[in-house]
């Protein structure tokens, strides 16, 4: 396997997000008075997801990102607020997530002992992520972490990347291998960067050819084992 080094994606790849996310919304929309329904939650993310993608494609900053999800979300319920303040509000608690996804920890453990170097690469806040990680006990699996927000650039553009062969100094990227649960901008990124990649479609959503360019794809992250023959629990020599 010429695979050696391993980029991870944090946010629903090694760290659950969905659940932190889901509970540090609640409290916002809790503090207003609003419903907790699904159909509140979904316009959130409708427009979260919505603004990520464009910065994914350059086209608003960061600071509008985070200034405006929360202002533009209550917005429609006819509250006007501070998005800034109230995204801070939002952070402080999506940095108490704690929660790993299912089989992460025994995945990184047998990479780990079998020699492979492993790399966090996400598009995160710094802040939150690196507390994340520390709460979950999980900052000692990783050689180097990467983070968009440190860099100056997201995922996919391939300069994020390149910051990461330029770190550490490497003379080939065939021995890089990025794993990665969002199409537009890991997996994306990945080919952008001239690197194989590993879809982790760990909801089993149906894509059609087109969007689905990974190298490989999993929805269980045990899958992984089998790329590069190896069991549980079972170290030997790369």
């Amino acid at each position: 396997m010429r695979y050696k080094k391993i980029i991870f994606d944090l946010d629903n790849t090694i760290l659950d997000f969905s659940d932190t996310e889901e509970k540090s919304l609640k409290r916002v929309i809790e503090m207003y008075d609003l419903p907790y329904t699904k159909e509140t939650v979904q316009t959130y993310k409708d427009i979260n997801h919505g603004l990520w993608r464009k910065l994914e494609q350059g086209i608003i900053t960061r600071e509008e990102l985070f200034s405006s999800r929360f202002a533009l979300f209550l917005e429609t319920f006819d509250i006007k607020v501070d998005g800034k303040k109230v995204d801070a509000y939002f952070s402080e608690h999506l940095g108490e997530g704690y929660k790993m996804m299912e089989h992460a920890h025994e995945l990184m453990t047998v990479l780990k002992n079998n020699g492979y170097k492993l790399y966090a690469g996400s598009n995160g806040v710094a802040k939150t992520q690196w507390q994340r990680m520390k709460g979950a006990g999980i900052t000692h699996f990783f050689e180097e972490v990467f983070i968009s927000e440190d860099i100056g650039v997201e995922k996919p553009d391939p300069h994020f990347f390149h910051h990461i062969f330029d770190t550490l100094n490497a003379h080939t990227k065939e021995e890089f291998l990025m794993v990665g649960d969002s199409l537009t901008s890991d997996i994306k990124g990945a080919n952008n960067a001239g690197i194989d990649s590993v879809w982790y479609n760990y909801a089993e959503v149906s894509v059609s050819g087109e969007q689905a360019q990974s190298t490989y794809t999993i929805t269980s992250l045990l899958e992984l084992l089998h790329l590069f023959n190896l069991k549980r629990g079972i170290t030997r020599s790369v």
